[in-house]
């Protein structure tokens, strides 16, 4: 069961800081109020500051608990896949631009749009197979296989 706790504002840790330095400055080195002292002061600010910057940079990569964000946990796969189809989709729109504009021939066109089609198809077909794509990938090389034994 997780635990939730309160957390305490950086500003306040750093004016914590700011009084602690201020603090031993009066303390043990017998500082009065002054130029001294004010710079102490800021570097005991600066310095917690400086490790709440660091903890909030290192603080993710640390984390073992199930708090991270579904993008973060999502498969390094699914993430490539999903970018991949809106390349292929993006593909395909500009080749039919390109189309209409004229540019490219309609044999061109016909034989692009159906290898960025069947590449696209492809990819969803993984995409809708999530983190089972490994049994995906066994069954068209099966398919494949069984294509190529008929022949």
């Amino acid at each position: 069961m997780a635990r939730s706790r309160r957390k305490i504002p950086l500003v306040v840790l750093a004016l914590a800081g700011a009084a602690a330095a201020i603090a031993f400055g009066m303390a043990s080195a017998k500082m009065t109020f002054g130029p001294p002292l004010v710079v102490l002061g800021l570097g005991g600010l600066t310095l917690v500051l400086v490790a709440g910057a660091l903890y909030r940079v290192l603080e993710p990569l640390l984390r073992t608990d199930d708090s991270t964000p579904e993008a973060v946990r999502a498969p390094v796969r699914l993430r490539e896949l999903e970018r991949e189809k809106q390349i292929v989709l993006k593909a395909i729109r500009e080749v039919e631009h390109d189309y209409q504009m004229r540019r490219i021939a309609e044999a061109d066109y016909r034989e692009m749009t159906q290898r960025y089609r069947a590449r696209a198809m492809r990819v969803i077909r993984e995409l809708d197979a999530g983190d089972d794509y490994r049994s995906l990938i066994e069954q068209e090389l099966k398919n494949r296989l069984g294509v190529e034994d008929g022949k």
